[in-house]
């Protein structure tokens, strides 16, 4: 089937009933599985699309070829509703007659109820009134019926005037006299649907400039259909005018130009057509005004195809630039879909049809929007070591030492002396030493665009063993890796930057700890920052590390000892605090370099709450008993013995209440 052309063999009419329209139309509105047919000159074709190009836009070739021209023509098939979704309100069934799309544009559609509320008077309510009873005969197939009560809506019945100055009226009244599939031929007529057209448009096009577009389109068809070129042009000009962003129009004034053979006009408005939608390169290719010309058209979209490309290729490398950060350290990036598309653009596109090539151009804009959203969604970490003086802290370890003691052999009496010899023994003694720590570890947190949003830096903790717990719990635990634990628990900024939001109950210093986060929630922040890498770089620490990590190498009370008076300098609790959190690191450290562990917020662990287990951490890949999860180091509301190095909390997983002051914190374990 192709588009009606004016002065062909066949008349509008007889192109209305004809077998092969009324047969493909129908099909494919009434039944998915079938769809329209056009022909295209096969060499035309292979300038516009590829088999792979169209089967995007459910465009097959059917195998069955003529021999029309020289070159051949091809068949193509596709559905009304497949086609590529930008084609404009009319979409690609308009210039085949099919009118019930014009009366179901825009506002043509709006609900009775809505068109009741713009009615200024009684008589205009009854005119809408006709006009809903015109709407559901359409829709019923009774045509006629349809017209007499449109009549009634602008001349009026028994009972009213009439109201003659509503544009939706006049488009119905247009639509009916056009003629589509189906219709009542006896209501053609095409000068009336273009005088119904025209008066439409005219009363539309304050209020409703887009309908009244619509509507001088539609009398630009009616005009073209009888022939006059002319007055079809002057009419599709002004849809173009009102509404520049309908391909339709653009389509259809290139079509009236190539049907007066002004094909040196007519070219350069289909490029705008095909600017708005791909597929009016195809529509074009199958239409008999443009089959006319299809050496110059041909030729055309060629030239245009190459014009595209070197067009698109410094606006894509341009954007390429912009996230080259993101692809240069993200693994995600380049399973990108958008970028993949973009890099292949680059390699192969110049070779690419135009509908292939076009189908990366016209949505360069939503494709560059896309990359740059993903790149600044995501997350970048480089770590780094800092530089500076080397770090050593006092180890307290056991060591044997051999030394000389003088033993008596045989005692001595009131007149002799004692027999002794020396002989070397050994024993243990507690020794410090001063023992290396690696540098800290920074890690700079970014977006693909390069942009920095927050770090993190990391203490190093070496493997070792201790005495956990206190009094009759205590037990030797012994880790055998080293790690890395936070500097400082995580800080409302830190989680406002990865996290979009701020949880915590005590706001206004961004660098206070985050708290009012439940445990779960720790996991969600976790999990964000692993999913760069996809692998499980960052966690809590579990209890064992935790206390571990706090005593830095003690056994005291505190990790600097015993002494009750010396807390305030280490730790914000109690009395101490002032009734509220902290910012981070404004006391003193302990010997591995970490500060707030003895108070300012209580922080979640990785374990379940149990029962300690002699000789081991509890394990914290399911709870030992009860469903709580581990808290350590004390708040800001806490009295100094329940900030001690040994001390517990705990709570479900799920708790993140501010409550009786003990604020909910965490700070983060790394792999080495």
């Amino acid at each position: 089937m192709s588009y009606y052309v004016f002065g062909s063999h066949a008349s509008y009419s007889d192109y209305l009933t004809g077998k092969s329209f009324v047969g493909d139309v129908t099909s494919a509105v009434g039944d998915a599985g079938r769809a329209v047919s056009m022909e295209i000159s096969r060499q035309t074709r292979e300038v516009i699309a590829s088999n792979e190009g169209m089967a995007r836009d459910n465009i097959r070739a059917i195998e069955e070829q003529t021999d029309t021209l020289n070159t051949g023509f091809e068949q193509l098939s596709y559905g009304l509703s497949e086609i590529s979704s930008g084609i404009s309100e009319l979409n690609a069934t308009f210039h085949w007659g099919f009118g019930e799309v014009i009366a179901s544009l825009g506002h043509m559609n709006d609900a009775l109820s809505e068109l009741i509320k713009i009615a200024k008077t009684p008589v205009q309510t009854v005119a809408f009134n006709h006009f809903e009873i015109a709407r559901d005969a359409f829709r019923q197939g009774l045509y006629r019926e349809a017209l007499e009560e449109i009549e009634k809506a602008i001349s009026g019945d028994h009972t009213s005037a009439g109201y003659k100055l509503e544009w939706r009226f006049h488009q119905m009244k247009g639509t009916l006299q056009l003629g589509f599939v189906d219709c009542d031929m006896s209501l053609v007529d095409l000068p009336k649907a273009e005088e119904s057209f025209l008066i439409a448009a005219r009363y539309g096009k304050t209020d409703y400039p887009r309908d009244a577009g619509c509507a001088f389109l539609s009398a630009g068809w009616s005009a073209y259909c009888q022939g006059k070129m002319k007055e079809a042009l002057a009419h599709t000009e002004q849809a173009m005018a009102l509404h520049p962003g309908m391909g339709e129009a653009f389509f259809q004034a290139a079509k009236v130009r190539m049907a007066l053979g002004e094909v040196d006009t007519a070219l350069p408005i289909l490029s705008k057509a095909i600017d708005l939608d791909r597929f009016f390169a195809l529509k074009a290719a199958g239409d008999g005004d443009f089959q006319k010309y299809d050496n110059r058209l041909r030729d055309f979209l060629e030239a245009l195809r190459k014009e595209k490309y070197q067009q698109s290729v410094p606006k894509i490398k341009a954007a390429l630039d912009k996230i080259r950060f993101w692809m240069e350290n993200s693994e995600a990036s380049k399973n990108h879909d958008a970028v993949k598309r973009m890099q292949l653009f680059l390699k192969q596109g110049a070779n690419w049809p135009l509908i292939d090539m076009l189908n990366v151009v016209q949505g360069l804009e939503n494709s560059i929007s896309e990359i740059g959203q993903g790149a600044r969604d995501s997350l970048i970490i480089i770590s780094r070591k800092t530089t500076g003086a080397q770090r050593t802290y006092e180890e307290t370890y056991q060591s044997e030492e051999t030394y000389e003691e003088e033993v008596v052999l045989k005692p001595g009496g009131l007149f002799r002396r004692a027999v002794t010899e020396k002989r070397m023994k050994t024993r243990t003694v507690t020794k410090k030493r001063d023992v290396p720590l690696e540098a800290t570890k920074v890690e700079e947190i970014s977006n693909g665009m390069g942009t920095l949003i927050t770090n993190i830096e990391f203490c190093p903790i070496p493997a070792g063993t201790f005495m956990m717990g206190q009094e009759n719990e205590r037990h030797q635990v012994t880790l055998t890796k080293d790690f890395y634990l936070g500097k400082y628990p995580v800080t409302q900024a830190q989680w406002q930057a990865i996290m979009g939001n701020n949880p915590s109950h005590f706001k206004g210093d961004a660098s206070c700890p985050v708290e009012h986060v439940s445990w779960d929630d720790c996991q969600a922040f976790i999990q964000k920052l692993n999913s760069p890498s996809g692998k499980r770089i960052y966690r809590l620490p579990t209890e064992a590390e935790w206390e571990y990590a706090c005593r830095a190498g003690s056994s005291s009370t505190y990790c600097y000892g015993d002494d009750e008076s010396r807390l305030g300098e280490y730790a914000w609790y109690g009395s101490k605090s002032g009734n509220t959190t902290h910012g981070v690191g404004q006391k003193k450290p302990n010997a591995w370099g970490l500060y707030d562990m003895h108070g300012n917020v209580w922080e979640w662990c990785q374990d379940w709450h149990g029962d300690y287990l002699s000789g081991s951490a509890i394990d914290p890949k399911g709870p030992s008993s009860g469903q709580d999860r581990v808290l350590r180091g004390g708040s800001w509301v806490d009295s100094a013995k329940n900030t001690c190095a040994a001390n517990r909390n705990r709570y479900t997983p799920g708790n993140r209440h501010y409550f009786n002051g003990r604020s909910h914190g965490f700070r983060l374990a790394r792999a080495l």
